[in-house]
């Protein structure tokens, strides 16, 4: 029974683990406060011994007790496994003192994820493992437990597996690590953890059935006629088969995804698709071995291509989008020797005016050099958008060299089955990133709609030619309370396929990041934009007529440190917007008056003035969050879209009554407002799951 504290007998016949090192505020440093891990396992779990040392227990920063929160305002402690010790992907369990978990995967080392985020994991991976803490006048411990049957593993008389720790000293804003201290190292580079040798005649599970039970309705009002449908259904969430330890096939038959995350209001001043992240629990795991594309060259924009994207599976266009039923798929995931395999197919229902059809991904990737792989991906959709069958291949490959230096790049072709002139879409990249410096060089291209097109993947644009070439310089200048200054310029290039620029971004970024944990950020922005058609703002906002516009934007930006009771950022731009200006202001805060209770406001307000008309826009994001336990969770979602003239309610009841098992009580309703307003829909849907293994 775990319970926090390390007085078993066996905890003291481990030798402990020690000696973390600083990365910061000074790299290389012993830790300013001791840590001690221990490890120890049977048959079917690793379990590791923590103990947190703080010579100021009542500083503990603990202020969440939501599972799968990011815990960016707490203490916290983590660890990575790789299991296949193949120094590229790896499981990553992360801790706070109140015992909250977080869980996330990672795959070749986090190099397909946004290119300018922290947050180079998959986050949406969950699965059973149980940590239980105790905070006390040494500081706070920990005992964590990990089944063998909750990862994939080489298995064999002689395991190795690649590990590594992590610390957090919040309110010193402080890491500390146990192996590659130095500041170049991020922690998902499994390729530098250390070594776990010793485990022999482990476990894992043959079989995981997860069926659920959804019941409630929804009124939907269309054409002013109300109309009420029942929304009782029964079937398998997911059902888990190990073929061998290393390769999982699952199922799922007649899916639910009635308890996923609404998504965010976005404001769209573009001429471009918004893109809006998978939230659904089935698509979610093991989705890095299926990305195969670019990353996103800011956290808040949207990839440039992805040949695969799963939200295209079972829910139509926006972020209103409408469930599309899923009759059921399979998924095979996993490693077989030096090769990574995904297999996905799906087949959904007819639903109204769109067909049923079946979506299928194959997606190979071997694993060469130390830190490199080439791979594979095939897509199909049959009966498509365009009424024919949809094909799309691709080959990719990364190189990575010298710890620091990444070569990546992609071909693809592909189209529907009418198409007779296609042609490919490219990427070549080179990164160079270091603690010091950084540059980036990329050329993109994707051809017309006519020539490629990819209907289970993701394009922002096409008929185009993107160059982007970024350096960055970040020194750290030893002055008091700063500990770096970021120096970015970047400039974007982007003509169609006859070589016509269509637009310019010269960007310059100042950054700096304080010792208190707090930055500030400026950016001057020379846009050049192109419009060879009228270009009408969503939201009946104005038309900008053809031409050419050249315009010039600043943004200020400071973000408070997470680990107060009360942080967020705020944000302002202002300049020229195409013939017109534009003025933006745009923030959010989070509020922790309590480990139960955090409110998480965001808000962003745009003016636009053109020579004909002005309108403002409005977008609001905002939850409560109140936590009766780590058991006992609920979530109210308030979110307002003056675009589309609409605002959405909804809350979600979730009961971990064990671990992998829930119950959720949700309900949704949606409104428009304006000339014409009132109830759009709403819901009301209990929804049970219950896991067996065997």
């Amino acid at each position: 029974m775990l319970d926090g504290l390390l007085s078993e007998e066996s905890w003291s016949q481990a030798p402990p683990v020690t000696g973390f090192l600083q990365k910061d505020p000074q790299e290389g440093a012993p830790a300013s406060e001791k840590t001690e891990v221990r490890i120890l396992f049977d048959t079917h779990h690793i379990y590791f011994g923590v103990i947190c040392y703080d010579s100021n227990p009542a500083g503990i920063r603990a202020t969440e007790l939501r599972r799968d929160n990011s815990l960016e305002n707490d203490d916290i402690f983590e660890l990575i496994l790789d299991t296949f010790h193949d120094r590229r992907n790896g499981y990553l369990f992360r801790i706070n003192p109140l015992g909250t978990l977080f869980d996330a995967t990672v795959t070749n080392e986090g190099q397909a994820f946004s290119e300018d985020s922290d947050e180079r994991w998959d986050a949406n991976w969950d699965e059973k493992w149980e940590a239980q803490t105790q905070i006390n006048e040494q500081g706070w411990s920990a005992e964590i437990a990990i089944p063998f049957k909750s990862v994939r593993f080489l298995s064999g008389d002689s395991i190795v597996w690649g590990v590594n720790f992590h610390r957090v000293i919040k309110r010193k804003n402080e890491d500390v690590f146990w192996t590659a201290h130095n500041r170049d190292f991020r922690f998902e580079e499994v390729s530098r953890a250390g070594q776990l040798e010793g485990l022999a005649e482990i476990q894992g599970f043959t079989l995981r059935l997860k069926p659920f039970f959804t019941t409630g309705g929804s009124q939907v009002v269309q054409g002013g006629r109300k109309e009420t449908e029942n929304l009782t259904k029964i079937g398998i969430e997911d059902a888990k088969y190990l073929i061998t330890s290393q390769l999982a096939l699952d199922l799922t038959v007649n899916p639910d995804f009635a308890q996923a995350e609404v998504d965010e209001a976005q404001v769209n001043l573009t001429r471009f698709n918004l893109f809006f992240p998978e939230k659904r629990e089935f698509f979610q795991e093991g989705a890095g071995i299926f990305l195969f594309g670019t990353g996103r060259r800011r956290p808040w924009e949207g990839p440039q291509v992805l040949l695969f994207h799963s939200r295209r599976i079972g829910l139509s266009e926006g972020r209103d989008a409408e469930e599309i039923p899923i009759l059921g798929g399979l998924k095979l995931t996993g490693q077989q020797g030096p090769l990574e395999i995904g297999l996905l197919n799906m087949q959904t229902r007819r639903s109204g005016e769109t067909p049923g059809q079946n979506f299928a991904v194959v997606r190979v990737k071997g694993n060469i050099l130390a830190r490199s792989y080439v791979g594979a991906i095939f897509t199909r959709n049959t009966a498509g958008l365009s009424g024919n069958d949809n094909k799309v291949a691709g080959v990719d490959a990364s190189f990575t060299f010298f710890r620091n230096l990444n070569l990546r790049g992609f071909l693809a072709k592909g189209g529907s089955a009418d198409q007779k002139d296609r042609k490919w879409a490219g990427l070549g990249r080179m990164e160079w990133n270091s603690d010091r410096l950084g540059v980036v060089l990329e050329r993109l291209t994707v051809p017309k709609e006519e020539n490629f097109i990819a209907e289970v993947g993701f394009l922002t644009r096409e008929d185009m030619k993107r160059n982007l070439v970024k350096a960055s310089y970040k020194p750290r200048p030893g002055i008091p309370l700063v500990r770096q200054f970021q120096f970015t310029p970047t400039l974007e290039y982007i003509t169609n396929l006859e070589g016509e620029l269509e637009t310019r971004e010269a960007l310059m970024e100042w950054a700096t990041d304080f010792e208190s944990g707090d930055a500030i950020e400026f950016e001057f922005s020379r846009f050049f934009e192109r419009l060879v058609r009228p270009f009408r703002i969503r939201g009946g906002g104005g038309t900008v007529p053809p031409g050419d516009y050249s315009f010039n934007e600043f943004r200020s930006m400071f973000q408070a440190f997470r680990g107060r009771k009360v942080s967020g950022d705020l944000r302002i731009e202002t300049g020229g917007f195409f013939n017109g200006s534009r003025t933006s202001i745009g923030g959010s805060v989070q509020v922790k008056p309590s480990q139960n209770l955090s409110l998480d406001p965001g808000y962003e307000w745009n003016r636009i003035s053109l020579p004909d008309t002005s309108f403002s826009t409005q977008e609001f994001n905002g939850q409560v969050n109140y936590s009766f336990s780590q058991k006992w969770l609920t979530r109210t979602t308030f979110l307002l879209d003056s675009q589309g003239k609409e605002y959405t309610v909804n809350f979600r009841l979730n009961y971990i009554f064990r671990p992998g098992d829930d119950l959720f009580v949700v309900y949704n309703e949606t409104r428009s407002y304006g000339s014409v307003g009132g109830l759009l829909n709403r819901a009301l849907i209990v929804k049970l799951t219950y896991s067996l293994d065997y």
